[in-house]
């Protein structure tokens, strides 16, 4: 009997045996803290995909770090970089780098998205009035360490919802042929934040620090260190990943067609 390519054991690789299944991806009780800030604009553009610029000067950035404790991939912890950006006329945040902690997340956020994550070791843990996250990798080399106190309640309207936007990149199989994917995806996250009786929508606002630890070329995180503190928030909330949409093909537009990598 054939695979069934319909199911959800034939959604994803192997095949009869799928590591994940299809979208939408759901996550429940979402812990994000993030710091908003501005980063040195040659810095920021040596990671960023042709046709893809900031929109402003300096740049805007977000490092977010997150504890997922309940997901269709089980627990987790994970952090990644936004850029404010702009292509073709529309805003997004741009994803150049993320680490995760679980395989399954992994996998199906870089084969499904593009998002460019690799595994590291973090832990997020909250100490006097901060929460405390950290990142290494390998373990031992210190990468990045965030803190962040809760002051206040704030508005949602503090934050910017923008789509995120990501470059869904994969290598030829063949030195004969061109890579099987060379995209932009959006994707639009559907999302909300807890609500309690009294408070309503939970926002917190706070004293944000961004420390990028020890610069590495093979996880070059330090591109993104701030150059000038803007924000800092954190939130509890649900939200759902669907698929994405292409918003730009590099092969069709014929950016992407070199052989041999």
């Amino acid at each position: 009997m054939a695979i069934d390519l319909t199911g959800p054991s034939g959604f994803s690789m192997p095949m009869g045996a799928s590591l994940y299944p299809p979208p939408p991806h759901h996550f429940h009780g979402a812990k994000l803290a993030w710091a908003t800030y501005e980063a040195d604009a040659e810095a920021v553009a040596r990671m960023l995909p042709p046709g893809v610029k900031p929109d402003s000067s300096p740049p805007v950035c977000e490092l977010w770090v997150c504890d997922y404790p309940s997901t269709t991939f089980g627990p987790y912890l994970e952090a990644y970089v936004h850029v404010r950006v702009e292509l073709d006329g529309v805003r997004y945040w741009y994803q150049p780098v993320i680490f995760t902690n679980r395989e399954p997340a992994l996998a199906a956020g870089r084969e499904i998205w593009g998002y460019a994550k690799k595994l590291a070791t973090m832990a997020w843990r909250e100490e006097a009035e901060q929460i405390i996250f950290t990142i290494e990798r390998p373990v031992g080399k210190r990468l990045v360490t965030f803190s962040l106190s809760r002051d206040r309640l704030a508005s949602p309207d503090e934050v910017e919802a923008l789509p995120i936007l990501s470059l869904r990149y994969i290598p030829p199989s063949d030195p004969e042929r061109s890579p099987a994917a060379a995209e932009l995806v959006r994707l639009d996250v559907e999302a909300g934040l807890h609500q309690t009786p009294v408070l309503g929508d939970v926002l917190w606002a706070g004293r944000a620090s961004v420390a990028f630890d020890s610069p590495s070329e093979v996880d070059p995180w330090h591109l993104f260190k701030p150059t000038r503190m803007l924000a800092g928030h954190v939130q509890t909330a649900n939200f759902s990943l669907p698929l994405g949409k292409v918003v730009k093909d590099y092969l069709a537009e014929g950016l992407a067609d070199g052989k041999n990598g």
